[in-house]
């Protein structure tokens, strides 16, 4: 196959199934260089000065946004199209073999596309979970070292409850005066409140939760937020028109391949689809593809000794939330 080829492919198996990218950061972005440039914007609530009618305004300096310019880390799966694979009968395929080797072939290239593309949006949202749980995205792995990308939010808009003040089914602490109190540090309205599967538990174990839930409407979220793809529920929403409420236990396997949540089960997440996120990438540092801005680029060769076809798809990602105090982040039951 070629570049085309294989590009028309991975358009094609373009899906959004990521819950935090496709709620938070909906929209694509690509650089034509290596780094990433963007305003870093902090809200401002100060009030127009009165001027009479007859006098000319006074020019102001513009404030609230700090140009950032950062490299994101490069993520290259890379795959063997087995040759004894393709000799094979693939599943779903007659029992005789219905396929010649050619066409099967192309069928394991798909598979492996997929599934590198899969693995590419599976890293981009461990980005966004730690985007929005901590304010920053740490950045670490083999032959490249360790990087913060820190967005500068405010420290009070990541929490960890403790003592009398945490979440239990015993305690007399009331978890909806917890949520307007974080929503208050929100530089934009809370459109949708998201839980890990403890913390749910523990905020519907409170009696005037069940009369404050609203679930007899249902999500205003798009449709692509389907459970059977999101690992995403929808609860309800906190009193009539308030935020949405979210169970999501979407998972990976981190390095030591265990089943690990994208946000933590005892975490709350606060966010504002009012104050977008963007998904940039960087320009492909590869001559094939002539160094352009693409999200994600795939590529095939082969070697002569071992004859081996190999496919790689590159990536230059960062999950970027320009209005980084719209989010609140909660752990709400951090030991004391």
């Amino acid at each position: 196959m070629d570049t085309t080829t294989l590009l028309a492919l991975i358009a094609g198996l373009m899906r959004h199934d990521t819950f935090l990218l496709n709620l938070i950061f909906p929209n694509v972005v690509t650089f034509g260089t290596s780094e990433i440039a963007f305003d870093q914007l902090d809200e401002t609530h100060k009030l127009a000065p009165f001027v009479s009618p007859y006098v000319a305004g006074k020019a102001r300096s513009s404030e609230g946004s700090v140009l950032r310019k950062l490299k994101p880390a490069y993520v290259k799966p890379k795959n063997v199209v087995d040759p004894e694979r393709v000799l094979v009968r693939k599943a779903g395929e007659a029992v005789a073999g219905s396929l010649t080797s050619e066409q099967r072939a192309n069928a394991i290239r798909v598979d492996i596309l997929d599934q590198q593309r899969r693995q590419i949006m599976s890293r981009m949202e461990w980005m966004a979970a730690q985007l929005l749980r901590t304010g920053k995205i740490l950045v670490s792995g083999d032959d490249y070292p360790t990087v913060e990308v820190d967005f500068g939010r405010d420290s009070d808009n990541t929490i960890a409850l403790s003592g009398g003040a945490r979440w239990t089914v015993e305690a007399s602490r009331d978890p909806n005066a917890d949520l307007r109190d974080w929503m208050r540090l929100m530089d934009a309205p809370c459109t949708h409140i998201i839980m890990g599967g403890e913390a749910l538990s523990l905020y519907l174990s409170d009696e005037k939760t069940q009369k404050l839930i609203d679930s007899r409407r249902g999500s205003a979220t798009v449709l692509e937020m389907a459970p059977s793809q999101m690992f995403a529920t929808f609860v309800g929403r906190l009193g009539a028109g308030g935020p949405e409420i979210w169970e999501y236990s979407g998972w990976y396997h981190n390095e030591a391949g265990e089943k690990t949540t994208f946000i933590a089960e005892d975490e709350v997440l606060l966010v504002s689809t009012g104050a977008p996120g963007v998904r940039a990438y960087g320009a492909i540092l590869d001559g094939k593809a002539n160094y352009q801005a693409l999200e994600m680029f795939p590529k095939n060769w082969v070697s002569d000794d071992p004859a081996l076809e190999y496919i790689m798809t590159q990536s230059a990602p960062l999950p970027v939330l320009p209005l980084i105090n719209a989010s609140v982040c909660a752990k709400v039951t951090a030991a004391a």
